[in-house]
């Protein structure tokens, strides 16, 4: 049987187990956070030396052509969906070590480096 002491500890230490629980929780960043924010500034295709398009945290911009039109896009799990000129683009995001792979939904896929 246990004792009232061992009882009042038994409640800290499950007290402070949930505390600290909820702390890390709220202290790591989401995955989707993290891919998204990998997503962010300057891409050429991997084939090519030439800055294509800039990606900010809610805006897709085709720095190649003239004028530079903000393009939004919207960010859910892994997919990128980008609605432009009637068309709904889904992108499939992933990572290869620095090397952006986007697959859309007719499965093309796009090979995209950073421009630094």
């Amino acid at each position: 049987m246990k004792t009232k002491a061992e009882s009042e500890n038994m409640k800290k230490i499950f007290f402070i187990s949930i505390v600290a629980f909820a702390l890390l929780s709220c202290m790591a960043s989401s995955p989707q956070q993290s891919l998204q924010s990998r997503l962010f500034g300057f891409w050429a295709p991997s084939d090519y030396e030439v800055t294509v398009f800039k990606i900010d945290k809610d805006s897709l911009y085709y720095v190649d052509e003239y004028p530079i039109v903000a393009v939004p896009y919207q960010f859910a799990g892994d997919s990128m969906t980008i609605v432009s000129d009637g068309d709904t683009i889904v992108q499939h995001i992933s990572f290869r070590k620095d090397t952006l792979v986007m697959k859309n939904q007719w499965g093309d896929v796009s090979c995209l480096v950073p421009v630094k």
